[in-house]
């Protein structure tokens, strides 16, 4: 037995009409509109010179930073550079010269600016706080830059920096009269917590 389809109607649809194809448009008589001219593109060589942008203050230095825990991201290392402290007549010294990202991550404010330690004693100016990030820092302090070579290494087997973390203080002096070289002491593990804490929202390699 066939089964009526539930959702047919109850009266047959109105026959339709075959529909007829609509008329073909004439072809256009007039030529379409001509594009806009593109604009010309002016320059004033008049002044083509800005001004130079203000220095950038430097930022703190080894010294003001003593005691404090350090971050210390190596970027490159250049070996054999002509000493800043070459005095004519003398024979000439070099010195290495590492070029690092150095982050202050504890210790308070940090003040620096002057040169308090030396005449004519200008004192300190500026302040800022840890974490307190020092891009592209220069260091040549014999001990930090030989501290530094195997995480500099990183770079040839990982392909980016290494880190070393410590507190800066210094050595002992090997020569009288030399000032005592900066070293960084071994972190403990409340200092691995503070750059932790420090990591878990910054990329130190960026």
């Amino acid at each position: 037995m066939t089964q009526a389809n539930p959702f047919a109607l109850d009266t047959p649809a109105p026959a339709m009409a075959p529909a007829t194809a609509p008329a073909t448009p004439s072809p256009a008589t007039t030529p379409p509109p001509a594009a806009p001219a593109a604009p010309t593109a002016t320059y004033d060589n008049s002044d083509p010179f800005g001004d130079p942008a203000p220095q950038e203050p430097r930022g703190p230095r080894l010294r003001d930073m003593y005691g404090r825990l350090l971050l210390i991201v190596p970027r490159k290392l250049e070996e054999g550079l002509p000493s800043r402290f070459n005095k004519p007549g003398e024979a000439p010294k070099f010195e290495n010269r590492m070029t690092a990202d150095v982050v202050v991550l504890d210790g308070g404010t940090i003040q620096y600016g002057g040169t308090p330690e030396k005449p004519p004693f200008t004192p300190h100016n500026k302040t800022a706080e840890p974490p307190l990030k020092n891009a592209r820092m220069f260091i040549s302090a014999v001990g930090l830059v030989s501290q530094s070579r195997v995480a500099l290494a990183e770079i040839i087997t990982k392909g980016r920096p290494g880190m070393v973390l410590g507190r800066l203080g210094v050595g002992d002096a090997k020569d009288a009269g030399v000032n005592p070289p900066y070293l960084l002491t071994p972190a403990t593990e409340a200092d691995k917590a503070i750059a932790r804490a420090y990591l878990a929202n910054v990329d130190p390699f960026a």
